[in-house]
């Protein structure tokens, strides 16, 4: 039986399990029970002030932070079905420390501390739970996306470690809840619909519907329960967007006749070059459904049980159109040029090279299955213990022409020369010296290059954890101790697919595409949010064409079906056993008459990694075109099978201590980890399927890495002088051992593969093209072989044993690296008395030695996601009226060590500031209506290499509004 199928056995037992264990435990503890109260409940009637909306919401999450052991932060939801965002992550920027990152202008994942999405474990109601993706790397957190809003009850945000939380999360470990009956007996439902526009759409609808439920009930003396919740959610969008490829350094331009303005004055004479020159509008349609059923039951006083399955399956399609003019940087090109202080050529003017007209289809579908069982038994009157068990599966698929299919149409002989721009401008300029006066024509495009990539990733997770709590009834001080063991199976599989085109379809006519491409005009608008966007482009029209139609098409005239996948290009399986237990003692005491509280605990976890790789080597090189590269896998594929293992012990103690009332100091010590990535630990070496020029580069995974390990120290002072106002200060420190850096070797060989670029023919090829006083650009090089060795105007030039071995830059990480980071969290909420009115402010700064050195191009290492952060909001609520004004700020900070067409290169964001509002008005007790709009002020996103200067990419971002209403009953 294999792993999967153990656990579907394991989830369809649960069910049958339930009666049996309810069963016998209810009857032996019936007799001693009976007569008394329900444990832990209050029988005596009390009248409950249900306080809700925004201060609702405050004071709930006030009060979670100030009884928390370690520092603790929460949101609480409004009201039932009314969370303080749509979007989880948008709400979790505006907890202090936290910071988010953003896809396609919607919140995505959160940097907490300084840590980015991977030093952070995500879990959903206490368990982790699996996450698949395609064309991302594949994590451990639950994805924020999965999840509507509507039917979360709150979000814990624990800074600290503590020895019951989970482990995995240095910045922090974040618990989504969800409702459960029990929560508020009796009945209780809420209905939103809600119309949504992206002022960003072109192509697709205008308004977009939402509509989210959920509804619960108790029964039977409020002994069984019943909660359902549901959200179906579209949205359309379309992303404008400039980019630059990557920046690749030191290109060699000492043998040009072109002239140099050379300003430069960086202290390693290095100098970076524009790869390409771009612009895209992507039109994005998005689809997501949720669902949770929840049962509950309490068969005697002293034992609940919870039984629940949750489902999501998340829907994303993208149109993608791009065109611009790809840079050859090689000498026999270039033209002149001007570098600027920092060593970027600025200006550059070139001969040759593809001006590219590209289509792209991304269609990828999320599924998300869980079922769990959950069950509390008060066995006396001071042991509590609690069995949860769960069986969970993620599933990311392509669909359809799959993960990024694309193809490229080319105009390699459409101008005679171009001059690149990026003196002074957010945007560099591409100034195109068209041949034919009425500047670029469809016909002017020839095939150049089509594949289909396409991927799947099936996560698995098992988990079962029985914890405890011991309740001391004496006057000691200590109060509690808390215990418990779990066991977590956890197994990914990622595969991916890679086809081509046959070499016919290059540099073929492509006439039939011709008719069916339409000249767009860019118009004023496009990108005009940016210096050298709008009517700064100088080529302002593009011509698209349909992905189907040409796919069609292209497959009838060469016989070839690009959605036939064939077999994965990788193959990759990872299983975590991870064994854990932990103690955790509880005590309240005083201190000179101050009342103080001590936690302190550790935990204790074994993991058993196992990594198989299904491997097709590399056999061979090709050169199917200029700027254009194949390498060919072996057809045969075998399994590599490694495994790793560590062990950690994890420490904590929390001291809070009242100085006087509501006036609390905080110091928590704490050890956390967070294991590596999944990538990292893959058993197999993966060379690029596309080894142009300048970027031959390969991985190699390791599965027996360890996980990051940090010692936390955190200080804190907090007043709390009212039930939802409250002043903060605190300090935190992170000192992080086995980092895991990338270490690379550069100059690797491998049999059999090897280079016609460098080989003789092409050396033979460049002389001769040099007594013809021919530059030796790659395409007029390409040609030239090609005439020397009597192959067709497409055939591809095959590597012969006479061209040396190809030269790769293979990447593997290691556990090389320490870091330390330290910062500051200030914090203050006020509510102006009875008026209604209420501010918060909050600011995050963090620094630490991980800088990274942009004039260097040597190895080094860096932390992505550090920045400073503020954010501000302001809000009423009163007489059923309620608004909120928020406005969220981010510094710049390294965001990518890689750029997608030069190695490693970094990549930064620019500061980001955003402007979100929202208004409600209760019509009556029943039915709500409301107004939101977020980034009103439409705030665009650059994202730039080594400096301001090098653009990677900039989209114009547009608002988001939507109007609805909502009814509880």
């Amino acid at each position: 039986m294999n792993s999967r199928q153990q656990s579907l056995f394991r989830l369809a037992a649960i069910p049958s399990a339930i009666a049996v264990v309810l069963g016998s435990v209810s009857m032996s503890t019936y007799a001693q029970n009976e007569g008394k109260p329900s444990a832990g409940l209050n029988t005596d009637e009390v009248e409950v002030i249900n306080v809700t909306g925004i201060r609702g919401s405050q004071i709930k999450s006030q009060d979670i932070k100030r009884s928390s052991s370690g520092v603790v932060d929460a949101i609480s939801a409004e009201d039932i079905g009314k969370f303080p965002d749509t979007n989880l992550a948008e709400s979790l920027q505006r907890i202090t420390g936290v910071s988010i990152d953003r896809v396609n202008n919607e919140g995505s994942k959160v940097t907490v501390r300084g840590f980015g999405p991977e030093f952070n474990l995500v879990m959903l109601n206490n368990r982790q739970m699996p996450t698949a993706q395609v064309g991302a790397e594949s994590t451990r957190s639950y994805d924020f996306a999965n999840i509507a809003s509507e039917s979360v009850s709150g979000v814990e945000i624990y800074k600290t470690g503590k020895a019951d939380i989970s482990s995995g999360g240095i910045g922090a470990t974040i618990n989504i809840k969800t409702a459960r009956p029990f929560d508020k007996a009796g009945f209780h439902s809420s209905v939103g619909v809600k119309a949504v526009t992206d002022r960003s759409v072109e192509q697709g609808d205008d308004w977009t519907p939402e509509i989210s439920g959920l509804v619960s009930n108790t029964f039977a003396d409020d002994t069984f329960g019943v909660g359902l919740s549901f959200a179906y959610q579209e949205r359309d969008s379309t992303e404008k967007y400039a980019n630059v490829d990557g920046w690749l350094s030191n290109p060699d331009h000492s043998a040009s006749t072109g002239p140099i303005v050379d300003n430069n004055q960086n202290p390693y004479g290095n100098t970076w070059y524009a790869r390409n020159m771009g612009f895209g509008q992507s039109e994005n349609e998005r689809t997501r459904t949720n669902g949770q059923l929840v049962l509950q039951w309490a068969p005697a006083d002293n034992i609940e049980a919870t039984l629940d399955y949750t489902y999501s399956k998340l829907e994303l399609d993208s149109e993608i159109t791009a065109w611009g003019q790809w840079l050859n940087g090689s000498a026999a090109n270039f033209l002149g040029g001007e570098i600027d202080e920092h060593g970027t050529y600025v200006l550059a003017k070139e001969t040759g090279g593809d001006y590219m007209a590209r289509v792209a289809n991304n269609s990828i579908e999320n599924e998300n299955k869980s079922l769990g069982f959950n069950l509390k038994w008060q066995v006396t009157d001071t042991l509590d213990l609690t069995f949860d068990a769960h069986s969970s599966n993620a599933k990311a698929e392509a669909v359809d022409n799959g993960s990024f299919s694309f193809m490229i149409l080319g105009a390699a002989g459409a101008s005679s020369d171009f001059t690149f721009d990026a003196r002074g401008n957010e945007i560099p300029t591409l100034a195109m010296n068209w041949n034919d006066s009425s500047g670029l024509e469809a016909s002017d495009y020839r095939p150049l290059f089509a594949m289909n990539n396409a991927g799947m990733n099936d996560t698995d997770v098992d988990q079962f954890q029985l914890s405890g709590t011991w309740v001391n009834d004496s006057n000691d001080s200590l109060t509690s101790i808390d215990f418990g063991i779990a066991r977590t199976e956890f197994e990914t599989t990622a595969k991916n697919y890679s086809n081509q085109f046959p070499t016919s379809w290059y540099g073929d006519s492509g006439e039939e595409f011709h008719g069916d491409m339409e000249r767009v005009e860019l118009g004023g608008n496009f990108l005009s949010d940016f210096s050298g966007g709008g009517s700064d482009i100088l080529t302002p029209y593009y011509y698209r064409y349909d992905f189907g139609k040409v796919l069609a098409t292209a497959g009838d005239k060469y016989g070839f079906d690009l959605a036939d996948f064939g077999t994965p290009i990788s193959n990759h399986s990872i299983e975590e056993k991870t064994d854990s237990a932990f103690i955790q003692l509880n005590f309240e005491s005083e201190f000179n008459d101050m009342p103080l509280n001590v936690t302190a605990g550790f935990r204790y976890e074994s993991t058993d990694v196992t990594s198989r790789s299904e491997e097709r080597l590399a056999e061979s090189m090709q050169w199917n075109g200029p700027n254009e590269w194949q390498t060919n896998f072996a057809t045969d594929s075998s399994f590599s099978n490694d495994k790793g293992e560590y062990k950690v012990f994890l420490p904590n103690l929390d001291l809070s201590l009242e100085v006087v009332e509501d006036l609390y100091t905080r110091f928590s010590y704490s050890k956390t980890v967070t294991r590596s990535s999944l990538t990292a630990m893959r058993g197999t070496t993966s060379l690029t399927n596309s080894p142009k020029v300048g970027s031959r580069v390969g991985s190699k995974g390791n599965p027996d890495l360890d996980p990051y390990s940090s010692e936390n120290l955190d200080v804190s002072i907090e007043y709390y002088y009212d039930d939802a106002s409250y002043v903060s200060v605190g300090w935190f420190n992170k000192d992080v051992s086995n980092f895991i850096a990338t270490v690379f070797d550069e100059g690797v060989t491998y049999d059999g593969i090897r280079d016609p670029y460098n080989g003789p023919r092409a050396q033979a090829a460049r002389d001769a093209l040099a007594n013809d006083g021919i530059a030796a650009t790659e395409e007029n090089l390409v040609a030239k072989i090609r005439e020397m060795e009597g192959l067709g105007a497409t055939d591809p030039i095959l590597q012969t044993p006479d061209d040396p071995l190809t030269e790769w830059q293979i990447s593997q990480p290691n556990n090389v690296e320490n870091l330390t980071m330290h910062g500051w969290e200030i914090a203050a909420q006020h509510w102006f008395w009875d008026t209604g009115f209420g501010v918060s402010a909050n600011a995050t700064f963090v620094s630490g030695d991980v800088d990274y050195d942009v004039e260097s191009i040597e190895e080094q290492f860096a932390l992505p996601g550090m920045s400073d952060s503020y954010n501000l909001s302001g809000f009423y609520d009163k007489d059923g009226l309620q608004a909120r004004v928020a406005y969220n700020w981010r510094d710049d900070f390294l965001s990518a060590l890689g750029q997608p067409e030069a190695g490693t290169e970094p990549q930064y964001t620019e500061s980001y500031g955003q402007l979100d509002v929202s208004v409600s008005y209760d019509i009556n007790d029943t039915v709500n209506v409301f107004v939101e709009g977020l980034n009103v002020l439409e705030q665009e996103q650059r994202i730039y290499g080594r400096y301001e200067e090098q653009l990677i990419k900039a989209t114009q971002n547009s608002a988001r509004y939507a109007v609805g209403v909502r009814a509880k009953f």
